[in-house]
């Protein structure tokens, strides 16, 4: 009986051994999780501040190169409206003819349509 009682020492001895093998092994792999997080961690917070930097950098560049422009308005007079009777007819009407004569010129248009119809492809009289 005596032998049981040492067998049964000894199994239970080396069940408490492996017991705190066991919350070793847990408690070195956990440790390692968490360094391994924070080093990660260290990372990340490292390349988001150094690119944060570079775009405050980019966006004071691209301000400092901004080109300031003044709006300016223009208004042109294409074809005045007399309201006042300050030109007379003859007058109004050389006025448009030689608005009209210097738009054609301009727009290479010409002074009149082509006299006649367009030749069909399909005459009786074509060769």
């Amino acid at each position: 009986m005596r032998a049981a009682w040492g067998h049964l020492l000894i199994l239970a001895a080396a069940f408490l051994f492996g017991w705190s093998a066991h919350s070793w092994h847990n408690a070195q792999t956990e440790l390692a999780a968490n360094q391994s997080a924070d080093e990660t961690r260290r990372v990340v917070t490292e390349v988001t501040r150094q690119s944060g930097e570079a775009l405050e950098a980019k966006i004071a560049e691209l301000k400092a190169n901004e080109i300031h422009t003044e709006r300016e308005t223009r208004t042109e007079v294409i074809k005045p409206v007399f309201s006042n009777v300050c030109a007379s007819d003859e007058y109004v009407r050389l006025f448009n003819q030689s608005v009209d004569k210097a738009e054609r010129t301009l727009s290479g248009k010409p002074a009149s349509a082509v006299p006649g119809h367009a030749a069909s492809p399909f005459r009786a009289d074509r060769h």
